[in-house]
């Protein structure tokens, strides 16, 4: 551009008409003409220098401001990945975080929160024999064996319900279970005597305290039966293997009240 313009302002000095080109060369004021206008294109060319250059300055200083710029959106964007990551591992450290309950009465798990990691049926062992284990246990619906034999003096039953307590049809019905866990907590507690839980802990279930009866001769457990019990399809004949029976409170040492005198207990699963 530069360039260009000398090119032009020294074409138009030298653009003369044919007359000046008659001049003497002696002529004084010819001379001078030609000098002021040599200095007028001299000025002019030194200023479009002092312009372009101060223009070039500024584009340096436009450009390195804009590096500066490119350099910290570039920082950024790598804290902004880096933040990706660590927050893609806390999302699954949590999902390998939790903790697992039986539902009892129930094929599946009760919300959102919960996974369910297989449906099956409640058992134990028999409520007539002193020797047997305590626990009720919820047994999967795809056993594996081994072995075809064994000693046989560990016994596995299936459970029902004894009496309509739980549910106006549930006398000999078979009882379901369901395996979960919470994919949001790490505890899980099942309060009896208690149909909510406590600030800060998450309802799983709730329903009413079970246990087997105070006259069997094997021991039994306390466990929660939902509020809404399901059955077995064909559970319906009466086996008497584990047995879920209702638990209502007696006074003494226990203190009425708060409790009252053969009132059934409830009970709630919370989870935190």
């Amino acid at each position: 551009m530069i360039l260009w313009l000398i090119y032009f302002l020294c074409f138009k000095v030298d653009l003369v008409t044919t007359e000046e080109k008659r001049l003497l060369l002696n002529d004084q004021d010819v001379m001078n003409n030609r000098l002021n206008r040599m200095e007028s294109v001299v000025s002019i060319l030194n200023a479009t220098v002092r312009q372009l250059t101060s223009e070039n300055h500024q584009q340096i200083l436009t450009n390195q401001q804009q590096d500066i710029i490119i350099q910290q959106q570039e920082t950024s964007i790598q804290q902004q990945e880096q933040t990706i990551k660590l927050l893609q591992s806390s999302f699954n450290s949590i999902k390998s975080i939790g903790t697992t309950y039986i539902r009892w009465g129930r094929k599946q798990c009760p919300n959102n929160n919960t996974e369910l990691v297989y449906s099956g049926y409640a058992a134990g062992g028999t409520y007539g024999e002193t020797g047997s284990a305590a626990e009720y246990v919820c047994l999967p619906p795809d056993p594996n064996y081994v072995k075809t034999s064994g000693s046989d003096y560990g016994h596995m039953y299936g459970a029902e319900f004894y009496g309509n307590f739980f549910a106006s049809n549930a006398h000999a019905q078979d009882v379901p279970c369901a395996s979960c866990r919470t994919t949001l907590s790490t505890s899980v507690i099942m309060i009896p005597g208690k149909n909510t839980c406590y600030n800060g802990w998450r309802e799983e279930y709730h329903g009413y305290l079970s246990s087997g009866a105070n006259y069997h001769a094997a021991a039994s457990a306390y466990v929660c039966v939902d509020i809404n019990p399901e059955y077995i399809i064909g559970g319906v004949n009466k086996h008497l293997g584990k047995m879920f029976f209702d638990v209502l409170t007696k006074c003494g040492s226990l203190k009425c009240p708060p409790y009252i005198n053969n009132y059934p207990l409830t009970c709630v699963v919370c989870s935190k």
